[in-house]
């Protein structure tokens, strides 16, 4: 019960930060699309729901636009060097999924009974961005450095 005089650092680097923050976008993503079924049972009831105030065309354009930004970060942060080039390649294998995301948001969101899918694509797409995001963070760090130093980025 004595005093601990050493202090511990958390290791928040770039990278951890930019993938912190990627991760947490597509998590967003799913919050955001778990809503677009409810719209008329919130607004009967008064809850003011992003999309109960934006209507599900609007939401659908925010999907789109939070799709896109997923992915220009992403290419920023491997620009900048703060994701390692194996993060870029992996996650962009995930760009059909992200497609899908919004052609089906764009093409359901009046459809109550089929728009009850789009959080369902969205965890598609968050554990597949997640997992590529890892794999390449592993990648980089354990294969690439030891082979291939010149492609690590970070």
């Amino acid at each position: 019960m004595g005093n601990n005089s050493s202090i511990s650092y958390l290791p928040l680097t770039g990278t951890v930060l930019c993938a912190s923050l990627l991760v947490g976008f597509t998590t967003s993503l799913i919050l955001f699309c778990s809503h677009f079924h409810q719209v008329e049972e919130d607004t009967k009831v008064v809850k003011i729901s992003p999309l109960v105030r934006l209507g599900t065309e609007k939401g659908s354009s925010v999907v789109k636009v939070a799709v896109t930004t997923l992915y220009s970060l992403l290419l920023t942060f491997g620009l900048s060097r703060d994701l390692p080039f194996t993060c870029i390649v992996l996650c962009l294998l995930t760009l059909p999924m992200g497609n899908r995301v919004i052609s089906f948001v764009k093409e359901n969101h009046e459809d109550k009974q089929s728009i009850f899918m789009a959080k369902y694509y969205c965890v598609r797409l968050h554990a597949l961005f997640g997992a590529s995001l890892a794999a390449g963070l592993v990648i980089a760090k354990f294969v690439c450095k030891r082979y291939i130093p010149r492609l690590v980025l970070y």
